[in-house]
């Protein structure tokens, strides 16, 4: 009897626990393309989430009032800064566009992608701010009061990727300190910047950005409740088969442990967060063909949450960290943009980016690479114990 205590605890204790989200896991499996490639879809539709809008919102209001204020001694220019794998064009543009309703906005390289020669990125730059308009270097630019502000529309100029405006090579960083040139001289605007935290820490090492765009504000972390409140309108949604008939999904919501779990995986942000999200569904095997397919006259499909976990990462060799840190670092590059910020040739890194791309650490689209946002916090890590230069986030 006394043998059979220690089996009859266990009986027991698994008897009164919670149930998990992880109950009858044997049973689920991962989603078939068709549901997976639906929900992607889905994800692209989801508005950008309120605690984003709501900081960037409320730092420009602050800081362009205090440049109206005192123009001659505030700063004219905030820099929103987020992580390497956000997308902060969609959050400035939802944002600003129809914030600042008494401002003259104007968005300018929004899908600005940089010269394949780095040395003309500059004059790409300055064709799209100043295309008909007389070079800043013979401009005689007259002081800016606070009276002109005030008698007429304040232009606000955004522009959204600094990380695109330049390349880690030699004088490939000209187009960043024409920026600094032009905002400072031009007080008669007001200038929002979107940029990464590594490509800032790298640009106030080699340039000393800050000292010229002061201000600063970074997207908050997304809380638990934050990130169910976003991901809501996926739990119960329709998706359309490739047949085009349509079939609504309903996840099965969970409790407060793994919204908490996600948040702490994912640093409170949204782009990796909603990946974790989707890697964590399952579906019930009963309910797929036995080849594994969804049946063609599916119309609701139940989805489970199993407990979110982050991708396992590779072993990386000592070019892969460079090669990473550079795509985190500028957020989307051609092969030959990465090959020169690395200082070698395309031929030497191919064999290493189909690598990362089979282990899926890299996302191609076209001719850009980028780094998959599920693996950046192992990368953040990986590349920190490393001693690369990263981002306070």
């Amino acid at each position: 009897m006394v043998k059979q205590i220690p089996t009859l605890l266990k009986a027991l204790h698994e008897r009164c626990s919670p149930k998990s989200v992880n109950e009858d896991v044997d049973q689920l499996t991962t989603l078939p393309s068709g549901v997976l490639n639906g929900l992607l879809e889905k994800l692209k539709t989801l508005d950008v989430p309120d605690p984003y809008l709501v900081k960037v919102r409320l730092a420009a209001r602050e800081a362009i009032q205090a440049w109206q204020t005192n123009p001659d001694t505030v700063s004219n220019s905030l820099v929103v800064l987020s992580r390497p794998v956000e997308a902060i064009t969609p959050i400035l543009k939802e944002g600003l566009q129809d914030y600042l309703v008494d401002c003259d906005v104007d968005f300018f390289l929004s899908a600005y992608r940089r010269s394949s020669d780095p040395l003309s990125i500059t004059e790409h730059l300055k064709q799209e701010l100043e295309p008909e308009e007389m070079p800043l270097a013979q401009k005689k630019i007259a002081p800016v009061t606070q009276t002109d502000i005030h008698e007429h529309t304040p232009r606000v100029v955004v522009i959204p990727n600094l990380e695109q405006c330049f390349l880690r090579c030699i004088q490939g960083w000209e187009g960043i300190e024409y920026f600094q040139t032009l905002s400072t001289q031009d007080t008669s605007r007001f200038w929002v910047f979107g940029c990464n935290h590594w490509a800032w820490a790298f640009l106030d090492k080699v340039c000393q950005v800050s000292a010229y765009l002061e201000r600063t504000v970074t997207l908050p972390e997304l809380t638990a409740d934050d990130l169910q409140s976003w991901l809501r309108p996926l739990i119960t949604a329709v998706v359309t088969k490739a047949n085009g008939e349509g079939f609504k999904l309903e996840v099965k919501s969970d409790g407060k442990d793994y919204w908490d779990t996600l948040a702490n995986l994912a640093f409170g942000n949204g782009a990796i967060a909603s990946h974790l999200w989707l890697k964590s569904l399952r579906m019930k095997s009963e309910d797929l063909t036995a080849e594994g397919t969804l049946p063609t006259d599916a119309m609701q499909i139940h989805l489970v949450l199993t407990k979110p976990v982050l991708p396992t990462l590779m072993t990386l060799e000592p070019m892969d960290r460079y090669l990473l840190h550079s795509l985190l670092l500028h957020g989307k590059m051609t092969r030959s943009h990465l090959a020169l910020s690395l200082g070698e040739t395309e031929r030497a890194i191919r064999s290493r980016v189909q690598v990362l791309r089979r282990e899926s650490i890299l996302i191609q689209k076209g001719q850009y690479l980028s780094v998959h946002p599920a693996y950046y916090p192992k990368l953040r890590t990986e590349l920190s114990n490393n001693n690369f230069l990263i981002g306070q986030a």
